[in-house]
């Protein structure tokens, strides 16, 4: 998968995407939609091929690149931010390339617990032009391995009943569904959560995202599933404790952003099961979430 392919996403809005954002896609080699009235751009580092609990782990969901800008004032400056994967050994070359042009880097961490090779994800943010970050991220950019191919050979996929599955995944969770390469994505925003970043407004898909997958589906019927949520801190255990019944691993929480109102948490986590079985679960957890507006 080269992108999210979430153009017809809950909360996108039925419109092309600006002369301005398609030129912030292209800088960065990625696709642009508009997700919540705000410029997206995405693409997967499809060169790195890892495996999570023992399964080809190739999805978005596990290699993404992502970037959006919004809010933007009269001189032209927007809230911009960005996330990448990254390979431990591109780490520290590559938050060094970001700090050198002045974006702030807000999070370095794991998501997921099992990967090979180990993966680690970068979030970054910054008051800018959005083409000039754009410019300044394909510079950054140039740090990482985009050429080798690191992972083993992908075995070939049984995609079986997947298709059928992925819809009723969707008709559990709810929001938007792609299926492609036998890989079912699940999207949303909790856009109740009303937040501000650096004191402007944000609803972009990198600061309010669900996103639930399931992928690697083996004639058993047990699948690779995983997601991902933005979450209140006042959420975090509640949510575990549901997650945990159901014996449902939890990979990572912690911060993505900085200088945020109110405070955002994100939470990840994954099992091998039946992909209804596991939405099922997710579904019941994903209650102990408020539904109530949150303003700063």
């Amino acid at each position: 998968m080269h992108d999210m392919n979430m153009n017809s996403m809950n909360h996108h809005d039925a419109i092309q995407p600006s002369e301005l954002c398609q030129k912030f896609a292209k800088i960065l080699d990625a696709t642009p939609a508009v997700i919540n009235g705000v410029c997206t751009a995405t693409r997967s580092r499809t060169n790195i091929r890892p495996t999570v609990l023992g399964r080809p782990a190739e999805s978005f969901m596990f290699v993404p690149q992502a970037w959006s800008f919004e809010s933007m004032d009269a001189r032209g400056r927007a809230l911009c931010l960005g996330e990448t994967v990254v390979l431990e050994e591109e780490a520290n070359p590559y938050i060094s390339r970001l700090r050198e042009q002045g974006i702030i880097v807000t999070a370095f961490h794991n998501h997921w617990i099992f990967e090979k090779p180990r993966l680690m994800y970068i979030h970054y943010q910054s008051i800018d032009e959005p083409l000039e970050f754009a410019r300044k991220v394909r510079n950054a950019n140039k740090v990482l391995n985009n050429q080798s191919v690191v992972g083993p050979s992908r075995p070939s996929a049984s995609t079986g009943n997947a298709m059928e599955l992925c819809s009723e995944f969707n008709r559990v969770l709810g929001g938007m569904e792609t299926f492609e390469d036998g890989v079912c994505m699940v999207m949303d925003s909790r856009l109740n959560i009303q937040t501000t970043i650096m004191n402007r407004r944000s609803r972009s898909f990198l600061t309010l995202p669900q996103m639930f997958n399931f992928e690697s589906l083996t004639p058993d019927g047990n699948a690779l599933c995983s997601g991902e949520t933005v979450i209140l801190q006042g959420e975090i255990n509640p949510f575990i404790s549901q997650l945990r019944k159901n014996n449902i691993l939890v990979t990572g929480f912690h911060n993505h952003w900085l200088f945020e109102d109110p405070r955002l948490m994100y939470i990840h986590f994954v099992k091998i099961d039946q992909p209804v079985n596991f939405a099922k679960d997710v579904k019941e957890a994903l209650k102990v979430l408020t539904n109530k507006v949150v303003r700063p």
